[in-house]
């Protein structure tokens, strides 16, 4: 029976790795080697398999879509943590820039997606259907500055998705102050008066030190005694 039920779990994990185009095959058997190796109860096992599979395959459904070369190239996508000034210099592109502009925590102008928050059990699941929603929907190219969270997965599989995503822009620009993570989170927090040990000096520590960010970012810009117009000029002159 154990024999029997290891075939079937890797004949599940087949079915839907046949299906996936942007999990790397070294990913897949990573997670194949783990589920036959779960201790268990085999329905639990396969249930959880097919859940995974099908919300990568919806994942995937969505990323795909077909972007105009042009917004890709030309529009400008701003991550970091909190307090690393994705607002401040995301509206002053605007300006100088005379783009469009859209940020990712604006519930009211994106209320279309903020609408359907509740659909999702997992609040980084409908993070994902945002982010990837407003990317793939882009009419022209935009200025997009994320919330801290929104380039940040645990969930690998997840990041792999919505890095597969991101890596189509070519001006993806993390902003930090410094190279030294340790001195970036003193001076985030200092900016958003983030108080040690408090669940958002918890949560910026986390976005510093994630490698997300760094894997996603096209271009790294350390914002540590520079003016917000320094660093615009910076932006422009490195994305032209």
């Amino acid at each position: 029976m154990v024999n029997q039920n290891r075939e079937i779990i890797n004949q599940l994990i087949d079915q839907y790795t046949s299906k996936i185009k942007n999990i790397p095959k070294s990913e897949i058997e990573q997670l194949r080697i783990r589920y036959l190796k779960d201790q268990r109860n085999y329905d639990v096992i396969a249930k959880e398999i097919t859940n995974i599979g099908e919300k990568i395959l919806l994942i995937e459904k969505q990323i795909n879509v077909k972007i105009d070369s042009n917004i890709l190239s030309k529009s400008i996508i701003l991550i970091g943590p909190m307090g690393s000034g994705k607002s401040t210099i995301s509206y002053r592109l605007q300006e100088k820039l005379n783009m469009p502009h859209i940020s990712l925590d604006n519930k009211d102008k994106l209320s279309i997606y903020y609408k359907k928050e509740r659909e999702f059990n997992n609040f980084k699941d409908f993070e994902f259907y945002l982010t990837s929603s407003v990317l793939t929907n882009l009419q022209e190219p935009t200025i997009i500055d994320f919330g801290a969270g929104h380039s940040i997965y645990e969930n690998k599989a997840m990041f792999l998705e919505i890095k597969n995503l991101i890596s189509r822009f070519e001006n993806v620009i993390l902003l930090m102050p410094s190279k030294d993570k340790e001195e970036s989170l003193v001076i985030l927090n200092k900016r958003k008066g983030i108080e040690e040990d408090s669940h958002k000096y918890r949560d910026n520590k986390h976005f510093v030190n994630m490698p997300c960010n760094y894997e996603l970012a096209t271009l790294t810009i350390y914002t540590k005694d520079k003016t917000p117009n320094q660093i615009v000029d910076e932006i422009i002159a490195k994305v032209n």
